[in-house]
C-alpha cells in the first residue's frame, strides 16, 4: 500500500508530512466523521509476524496510559500491511530542536526532567519500559508543558542511529547498559537514559558523545560518568552528583523511581555556590540559578516522531531584575573558559533584564562588554560593534573595553 497525502488510515484523511524519520513518515490528519485533528505516524512494513505483534499490544498499553506528560494515543492498527498509530497533534517542538540552539538553563532543564520522570512513573506502573527516551520524543508545547512520546513503537534496529545488540532497541547516546548488553530492563533503564538527556540539556552534548557508535557503546560500558561541570562550571557541585548517581551502570545504584530522580535535581539546582572575585572588579555568580521561561514561540505543527523537520523553537525568556546579575556573570564566567558562543546566549538573555536595572548600575555595561567581546571571538565584528561601543560610553573607556573595541574595528 502506497501512502501518502489524501491516504485513509483508521478513519483519519492524511493531509500533509509533518515528519520524517528512518522508519516513519508523521502527518497531519483529520478524522473523516468526527472532524478532529489528530497525528498519525506511519510505519515501515514490518518484517515478521513477532515485530507485527509487539507494535500492536504495546500500542494497546500505551493508549492505556492516562497522565497529563504522556501523548494521548487515539488509534493504532494495520491496513494492508501498514501499521499505524494516531496521535494528539501537538502544536509545539521537541526537544531536541531547543538543545540544539544551545545549552539550557539549569532551572528549565529541572522543569522538563520533572515532568518526563513523572511521565515514565506512570507507564512504569503499567509495566510498560520505554527503551528510547530521547530530546526527540519529549515534546514541549505552548505554556511549558512538556510530553513523553513514542511509547513502544518498535523501532528498525539498522536504521541510522539506532542500534540492535543482543535484541534491543534504542538510540545508542541514551541506552543504558542493560540494553546494551541485551540483559533485562525495567524502569530503572529508562531512568538511566532520562539522566542522559538531562545532562545534554545542561552540557548541550549527551554524556558518552564519541566519534563512533562503537565507541559510543564502549563508553556506556566502562568510561566512568563525566562531571557535567566540566562544561559548566557554574552549576552547584550537587547537580554533578545527581547526574552521576543516574548514570550509574549497576541499575541499583541509579535512582528507583522517577520521582526521585526529579526531586534531587530539584534540591541541587536550589544549591548556590559561594560568591568569588573575577577581574575587572566585579563580584560574579558563577551559578545561573533563576531563569523563568515566560513562554515558548514560534510553534509549529509537530509531532512526536523521529523527523528531519527543519522547524526550530523560539524561546522567549523572561529574566527577572533581581537575576540579571547572576545571569551576566555567567556570561562572563563562559568567556574566562573560552566558550564564546555560550557567553553570547548567557549575555543576550540578560540584556533586557540589565536595561531596567538603574542607570549608574555598571551591569549595564558589564553585560554590552561581554555580548560584544563573545562576538569578536567568533568572528561577528559587525554585530559586536554597536554593544562595545554603548560598553565603551558606559564603563567610560574602560581598557579591556577599548581593546576589545579596537578589535572589533580592525577584523
Amino acid at each position: 500500500m502506497v501512502v501518502g497525502e489524501g491516504t485513509i488510515l483508521g478513519g483519519y484523511l492524511l493531509e500533509e508530512e509533518i515528519g520524517s524519520g528512518a522508519s516513519s513518515v508523521v502527518f497531519r490528519a483529520r478524522h473523516r466523521r468526527l472532524g478532529r485533528s489528530a497525528a498519525v505516524k506511519v510505519l515501515a512494513a514490518p518484517r515478521d509476524g513477532v515485530w507485527r505483534e509487539r507494535f500492536l499490544k504495546e500500542s494497546r498499553v500505551a493508549a492505556s496510559i492516562d497522565h497529563p506528560n504522556v501523548i494521548p494515543v487515539y488509534d493504532a492498527g494495520e491496513d494492508s500491511s501498514t501499521l499505524y498509530i494516531v496521535m494528539r497533534l501537538v502544536e509545539g517542538t521537541d526537544l531536541r530542536a531547543l538543545v540544539s540552539e544551545g545549552p539550557l538553563p539549569l532551572g528549565v532543564t529541572v522543569k522538563i526532567v520533572s515532568q518526563i520522570a513523572a511521565a515514565l512513573d506512570a507507564a512504569h506502573a503499567r509495566g510498560l519500559v520505554h527503551r528510547d527516551v530521547k530530546p526527540a520524543n519529549i515534546l514541549i508545547e505552548a505554556g511549558d508543558h512538556v510530553y513523553l512520546s513514542d511509547f513502544g513503537v518498535a523501532k528498525d534496529g539498522e536504521a541510522a542511529g539506532f542500534t540492535r545488540t543482543g535484541g534491543f532497541v534504542g538510540s545508542v547516546e541514551y541506552s543504558a547498559p542493560e540494553q546494551i548488553e541485551g540483559r533485562v530492563q525495567d524502569g530503572r533503564s529508562d531512568l538511566y537514559s532520562l539522566a542522559c538527556v538531562a545532562y545534554e540539556c545542561l552540557a548541550g552534548a549527551p554524556p558518552f558523545h564519541r566519534p563512533s557508535e562503537v565507541a559510543v557503546l564502549h563508553a556506556h560500558l566502562h568510561d566512568p560518568a563525566p562531571d557535567v561541570r566540566v562544561q559548566r562550571e557554574e552549576l552547584p557541585e550537587q547537580v554533578s552528583d545527581v547526574l552521576r548517581r543516574g548514570l550509574a551502570r549497576k541499575p541499583d545504584e541509579r535512582f528507583q523511581d522517577g520521582a526521585s530522580f526529579a526531586a534531587a535535581l530539584e534540591r541541587a539546582a536550589r544549591v548556590r555556590r559561594p560568591r568569588t572575585r573575577v577581574s575587572r572588579g566585579r563580584t560574579a555568580v558563577l551559578a545561573l540559578l533563576v531563569v523563568l521561561v515566560g513562554g515558548i514561540g514560534a510553534l509549529v505543527g509537530y509531532l512526536a516522531a523521529p523527523s528531519s523537520s527543519q522547524r526550530t523553537l523560539t524561546v522567549l525568556e523572561t529574566v527577572r531584575v533581581a537575576d540579571a546579575h547572576a545571569l551576566a556573570d555567567a556570561a562572563y564566567a563562559q568567556i574566562e573558559v573560552k566558550n564564546y558562543a555560550q557567553a553570547a546566549v548567557y549575555a543576550r538573555r540578560a540584556l533586557p533584564a540589565v536595561d531596567r536595572l538603574p542607570k549608574r548600575d555598571p551591569y549595564r555595561g558589564y553585560v554590552r562588554y561581554d555580548l560584544g567581546l563573545a562576538l569578536v571571538r567568533l568572528g561577528k565584528c559587525a554585530q559586536a560593534l554597536p554593544y562595545l561601543r554603548a560598553a565603551n560610553t558606559l564603563e567610560h573607556g574602560d581598557k579591556k573595553v577599548r581593546a576589545a573595541l579596537k578589535l572589533a574595528e580592525r577584523c
